[in-house]
C-alpha cells in the first residue's frame, strides 16, 4: 500500500466532491454583510454580468412588473459566481436589468442587461461572484441568508408609487424571497447536511468491506504499517468513519449500482496485496493473512 495511493486519492476526493471535504476556517463576521460588500465582479462591483450600475437607495415599487425566482435556494461556493435567475412581466416593457439586496442592507446593488427593455416577458440572469477568502471571516458554517431581488425598470410614468412626488430614473418589481446559502464549511456540519440542495453532495454511506480487509493486512496491530504516518492517513480518510465516506460523488452508486466508494477499496486492495502480503503472512494463499492449520 504506497503512500502515495492516498495522496492521490484525496486530490481527486478534493477537486470533486464539494462540500465533503472542505476545511473549515475561522472568522466571525456577519455573512450577509460581507456577502453584500463583494467586489469581484466588473469594474470592482460584485457583479460578472452586464453593466454594474450604482446601488438603488429605497426606489419607489412598480406593481405593473413581476418576477418569480426560478430558484428557491442558490448555493455560494467561495471563489465562485452564484446565479440570480428570474423570470419577469412588464405591462410597459420596461425592465433593464435586475437586482439583489443582503438582510441588513438598504441597498439595492444592480446590474443593466442589454437585451431586456422593450420586452413584456423574459429572463434576467446575473453572476454575483464571491470572494474566494469570504469563509476566512465567517464562522464555519453553512450560512442561510434570505435576500431579496428583483427586476430593475426605467421609470417610464413619474410617481410610479401614486404619493404625489416624481421617483428616479429606475424603479424595482416587487421583491422576490431567494434563500441563499454561503458555503464555508463541510459536510460534517448540520448546517450543511440540513440543506436539501446539498443532500447529495452530503450524503454519507458505510465503509466498504475492501476498505476494512486493507486496515486488516496492512495498518492493524503486528501488520507492517501499524503506527505510521500513513496508517493515521488511512483512518483519517478510508476508515469506518473516513472523509471519503461522507460525499455523494463518492457515495452514490451509478448507472449500473456501483460506487466510486467500493472502487477505491478495491484499488486500496489491489495495492495491499503487493506492498502488505507475503508468504510468511499468507500460506494458505488466501490472502487474509492466516496461516494454514496443520
Amino acid at each position: 500500500m504506497q503512500r502515495g495511493f492516498v495522496v492521490y486519492v484525496l486530490g481527486g476526493l478534493a477537486a470533486g466532491v464539494g462540500c465533503g471535504l472542505l476545511t473549515p476556517y475561522p472568522g466571525d463576521g456577519n455573512p450577509a454583510e460581507i456577502l453584500a460588500g463583494q467586489s469581484g465582479g466588473t469594474n470592482g462591483s460584485p457583479f460578472n454580468t452586464g453593466d454594474p450600475q450604482e446601488p438603488l437607495l429605497d426606489p419607489a415599487t412598480d406593481s405593473s412588473v413581476s418576477i418569480i425566482s426560478n430558484e428557491d435556494v442558490i448555493i455560494a461556493n467561495p471563489g465562485e459566481a452564484f446565479t440570480v435567475d428570474l423570470e419577469f412581466q412588464a405591462d410597459n416593457n420596461n425592465v433593464v436589468g435586475g437586482g439583489i439586496q443582503f438582510p441588513g442592507s438598504d441597498e439595492i446593488q444592480w446590474t443593466f442587461i442589454d437585451g431586456l427593455e422593450g420586452e413584456n416577458r423574459g429572463r434576467i440572469q446575473f453572476g454575483y461572484v464571491v470572494d474566494a477568502n469570504i469563509c476566512d471571516q465567517v464562522p464555519p458554517l453553512c450560512h442561510k441568508i434570505e435576500t431579496q431581488q428583483f427586476a430593475v425598470a426605467r421609470n417610464v410614468t413619474g410617481d410610479v408609487d401614486g404619493d404625489g412626488t416624481a421617483d428616479g430614473d429606475f424603479v424595482v418589481s416587487p421583491a422576490e424571497d431567494v434563500t441563499v446559502v454561503l458555503r464555508c464549511s463541510s459536510c460534517d456540519s448540520p448546517s450543511c447536511r440540513e440543506i436539501d440542495e446539498l443532500a447529495g453532495e452530503c450524503q454519507f454511506c458505510n465503509q466498504p468491506p475492501a476498505c476494512q480487509q486493507v486496515f486488516d493486512m496492512c495498518f492493524d496491530e503486528g501488520r507492517p504499517k501499524f503506527d505510521t504516518d500513513e496508517a493515521e492517513d488511512f483512518e483519517r480518510f478510508f476508515g469506518p468513519d473516513g472523509l471519503a465516506w461522507r460525499s455523494g460523488t463518492v457515495c452514490i452508486p451509478d448507472g449500473d449500482g456501483n460506487t466510486a466508494a467500493e472502487q477505491l477499496c478495491q484499488n486500496a486492495l489491489e495495492d495491499a496485496l503487493v506492498e502488505c502480503m507475503d508468504e510468511d503472512t499468507d500460506t494458505d494463499g488466501d490472502t487474509d493473512g492466516a496461516t494454514s492449520g496443520g
